[in-house]
């Protein structure tokens, strides 16, 4: 269950779900993708708060323009596609609307680090549900983009890298479609 208000993000793991080195890595600030986090032993597991200052989740917004959600997307993936260097694994990160943070005013994303539970470490099937979610609200007729997207990342093995690129080609393809109609 995930709690927010205007500064803080709040959810309950189970105590061992985030190893040590994680923990150090992602309460420090030194990852810029993440939101900054803090520990405190909750019962049998932990609550972790996140500091969200300048940020609301997804899930408060409306995402109407397919751009917009290609956008979105080309930025979380980028943040997966980091999170490596951090010894973080993509796999373990929830994708959810009310785990990746924007900031209206600077356009950027940030995401909550809260890690799936073992039985959902499938990547594929975490995007492409996370797509689902973004194209709840679309209303400009592009959201065939999307489910391209989603047919792009379960019937082809590319990398982040690869899907990020293929994303780039489909907000060209939109940006194009806009200037000649």
């Amino acid at each position: 269950i995930f709690m927010w208000n205007s500064m803080d993000f709040k959810t309950e793991i189970k105590k061992e779900s985030i190893a040590d080195f994680e923990k150090i890595m992602l309460s420090s600030g030194q990852c810029r993708f993440f939101m900054p986090m803090g520990f405190m032993a909750s019962g049998e597991g932990e609550m972790v708060r996140y500091d969200c200052s300048g940020f609301a989740p997804l899930s408060r917004y409306r995402i109407e323009r397919t751009d917009d959600a290609l956008y979105l997307l080309e930025q979380v993936l980028i943040i997966l596609g980091s999170s490596i260097e951090y010894f973080i694994a993509p796999w373990k990160i929830t994708l959810d609307t009310s785990t990746v943070f924007y900031n209206k005013e600077t356009g950027e994303v940030k995401m909550a680090y809260v890690p799936v539970s073992e039985r959902k470490h499938n990547l594929r099937k975490n995007i492409a549900v996370f797509i689902e979610q973004l194209k709840r609200e679309i209303k400009d007729g592009n959201a065939r983009y999307l489910d391209m997207t989603i047919k792009y990342i379960y019937y082809n093995n590319y990398s982040i890298r690869d899907i990020i690129n293929k994303i780039g080609m489909f907000r060209r393809q939109i940006y194009l479609d806009k200037k000649t109609s």
